[in-house]
């Protein structure tokens, strides 16, 4: 593990990967839309792992030029081992309360700025002849919830395209690794206006922490995993939607 690019990486999951990744001496650059945050970390993981740590400030929820991340690691990394795709926000609302805006936010942030992104890295990878590309998933994507049909339909497709991309880059010695976290004890319900709810549920007691996510993946990277599962049951939801055929 040498460089790793991650989106989403002020908070969550996203903050709990930086740091196992960089204990395992991988150089970073974090993404997200909180710069003081990124400052922060930046800063924490530097100093308590030596690590090079740099970030950038970018929101993933609109069309930008991708290409700009790809050139920054470059331009101050030998190269581009590990790409995190871990950004994404939450919705949850019926079809009346769907608005234009919050189809477009999604979509770019949970599913067409990975594309682009890892369309922007892959030339260099196929280069250098290996790298991971990570994608922090959901478990939703083989069980929609009501009420979440933008989410759902986000991390539905993110699901289908990686492992479609898996079967085109494999032969460059590229490893597409997809991570399914259930109920993770994140921002995420806070930013998708449900955390209250979710705090008087049930559901609080099986919540996962961040850094039993971010251990699994790092644990799959290092062993080229194709596919990530927090639990059995994890595994048995996915194996059940293939043989039913979703």
């Amino acid at each position: 593990m040498k460089t790793a690019i991650i989106t989403g990486a002020s908070s969550g999951i996203g903050r709990a990967i930086a740091w196992e990744l960089a204990r395992e001496g991988t150089d970073l650059l974090l993404l997200s839309r909180n710069e003081e945050k990124l400052r922060t970390l930046s800063k924490e993981i530097q100093t308590a792992t030596g690590r090079k740590v740099l970030y950038i400030p970018f929101d993933l929820s609109s069309g930008r030029n991708y290409d700009l991340i790809t050139n920054i690691a470059l331009e101050n990394f030998d190269s581009i081992d590990i790409l995190v795709n871990n950004a994404g926000i939450g919705y949850s609302g019926s079809i009346e309360e769907i608005t234009r805006e919050d189809i477009e936010r999604i979509f770019w942030t949970n599913l067409f700025s990975h594309i682009l992104l890892t369309r922007s890295v892959i030339p260099y990878m196929k280069q250098q002849e290996r790298g991971f590309i990570v994608n922090i998933i959901s478990l939703v994507a083989f069980k929609p919830m009501k009420y979440w049909g933008l989410y759902n339909a986000s991390k539905s497709a993110m699901e289908g395209y990686f492992k479609t991309l898996r079967q085109e880059v494999k032969k460059y010695g590229i490893h597409v690794i997809n991570v399914y976290p259930g109920w993770t004890d994140t921002s995420f319900f806070e930013n998708a206006g449900i955390e209250q709810k979710v705090k008087n549920s049930f559901i609080k007691r099986f919540m996962d922490s961040p850094e039993f996510v971010a251990r699994k993946t790092v644990k799959a990277i290092k062993k080229k995993k194709k596919a990530v599962y927090m639990h059995w049951w994890g595994w048995l939801l996915a194996k059940c939607h293939g043989l039913m055929g979703g």
